[in-house]
C-alpha cells in the first residue's frame, strides 16, 4: 500500500491518487502508457495532493472523490513540467530513475509531457470556471518562470529578486493553487480561499528553499540526486547567489563554474565546497525559516482541527526533510 511521506494519516487518500494517476495515463498506444508510468511511479513527495486534500479537509470538506479528481489534476502538471524540465536541462537521472528523455527519446518524452498536461485538464475542465482559471493561472505563471529561468542559464546575471520570481511562479504557484482549490471546493469563504492560498505560496517558496540547499547537502541515496547538479546545469540558485556575496574569490568560483558548459567533476566539487564554508547554506535555512513563519500566519483564521494541525505540522517537515 502506498503510505505518505508526510503522514497524517491520508494513506487512503494518497493511494486513492496513485490509482487515478494510473487510470488517467492509460493509453491506446503502449509506449505512451509506459513513458507516462514511468514519470508518475518515481512518486516524489506528493506535496501537491497533500496540500490540496489537507485545504479541502481542514475547510470542512468531506466528497474525498471530488477532491481526489483535482488532486491528481495538479500531480499530472506537476508529472509534465518535470518531463519537459529534464529535456530543456538535458537531466539523465531524477529521484534516482532515469528520465523519460533519456530512456524514451527526446520526441517520446516530448509528447508524454504533453499528454500529461492534456490529461489534468480532462480532469479539471469538469470543474465550474473558478477552478479552471485557478489552475490555468497556475499552468502561465508557471511556464513565464520556466522562461525566466532559461534566460539565466550559464550566466551570472541572475539577481535575488530574480531568483525568488523564479521559484515563486515554478514551484510556488502550483502549490498555491492547489491549496486555493481545495478551500474553494470545500464551500470556503473568499477570505479563507485567500488565506489558503497565502500558506501554499509561502510553503512552496519554504520548499524550494530546501531542494536548493539539499543541492549543495544532500545525501545522494536519499535525494536520488547528485550533489552540485544545479551548478553544472548552469543555474545560479539561493545558496550560490548568498555564497557570491560571502567575498570576490567565492564569486569567482561560482560564477566561473555557472558560466563554464563543459564542467568537470572536479570543477562542480570544487563550486560546491566553497559554497558550504562560506555560510550561505545557514544563511538559506533562515530564509526557508522565514517563509515557513510566513506561511503559518497565514493558518490562523483556521479552526483548531486535526487537517488544520496537520497543516501546520507540513510546515516543518517541509523545512526539516532531508530528500
Amino acid at each position: 500500500m502506498t503510505t505518505s511521506p508526510w503522514g497524517f494519516g491520508l494513506d487512503r487518500e494518497l493511494l486513492m491518487v496513485d490509482e487515478k494517476l494510473r487510470d488517467m495515463v492509460k493509453s491506446e498506444e503502449e509506449l505512451l502508457t509506459e513513458a507516462a508510468i514511468h514519470v508518475i511511479a518515481a512518486g516524489g513527495k506528493r506535496l501537491r495532493p497533500t496540500v490540496t486534500i489537507l485545504s479541502y479537509k481542514a475547510l470542512g470538506g468531506t466528497d474525498i472523490e471530488k477532491i481526489i479528481d483535482i488532486a491528481v489534476g495538479f500531480e499530472l502538471i506537476h508529472s509534465a513540467t518535470l518531463v519537459h524540465d529534464d529535456i530543456n536541462d538535458g537531466g539523465s537521472t531524477r529521484r534516482g530513475r532515469t528520465t523519460v528523455y533519456k530512456k524514451f527519446g527526446l520526441h517520446n518524452a516530448v509528447v508524454t509531457g504533453d499528454f500529461l498536461f492534456v490529461k489534468a485538464f480532462a480532469l479539471g475542465g469538469t470543474y465550474d470556471k473558478n477552478v479552471v482559471k485557478t489552475t490555468a493561472d497556475a499552468c502561465q505563471k508557471l511556464a513565464e518562470g520556466e522562461i525566466l529561468q532559461s534566460s539565466y542559464r550559464h550566466t551570472a546575471g541572475i539577481t535575488l529578486d530574480k531568483y525568488l520570481q523564479v521559484m515563486r511562479r515554478k514551484t510556488a504557484e502550483p502549490i498555491k493553487a492547489g491549496a486555493m482549490v481545495g478551500a474553494y471546493l470545500a464551500g470556503g469563504k473568499p477570505e479563507e480561499i485567500q488565506s489558503m492560498g497565502d500558506y501554499g505560496l509561502n510553503l512552496g517558496i519554504a520548499f524550494q528553499i530546501v531542494d536548493d540547499i539539499l543541492d549543495f547537502t544532500g545525501d545522494e541515496t536519499k535525494t536520488g540526486k547528485t550533489v552540485g547538479t544545479d551548478i553544472k546545469e548552469g543555474y545560479l540558485t539561493l545558496p550560490s547567489l548568498l555564497a557570491i556575496k560571502d567575498s570576490e574569490d567565492s564569486a569567482g568560483v561560482i560564477r566561473g563554474a555557472v558560466t563554464n558548459q563543459e564542467l568537470t567533476s572536479e570543477d562542480v566539487r570544487r563550486c560546491v565546497e566553497v559554497v558550504l564554508k562560506s555560510g550561505a547554506i545557514e544563511k538559506a535555512k533562515g530564509m526557508g525559516e522565514y517563509y515557513g513563519n510566513e506561511a503559518l500566519q497565514h493558518l490562523g483564521s483556521l479552526s483548531n482541527t486535526p487537517y488544520s494541525q496537520s497543516l501546520r505540522e507540513l510546515v516543518r517537515k517541509v523545512l526539516d526533510r532531508d530528500s
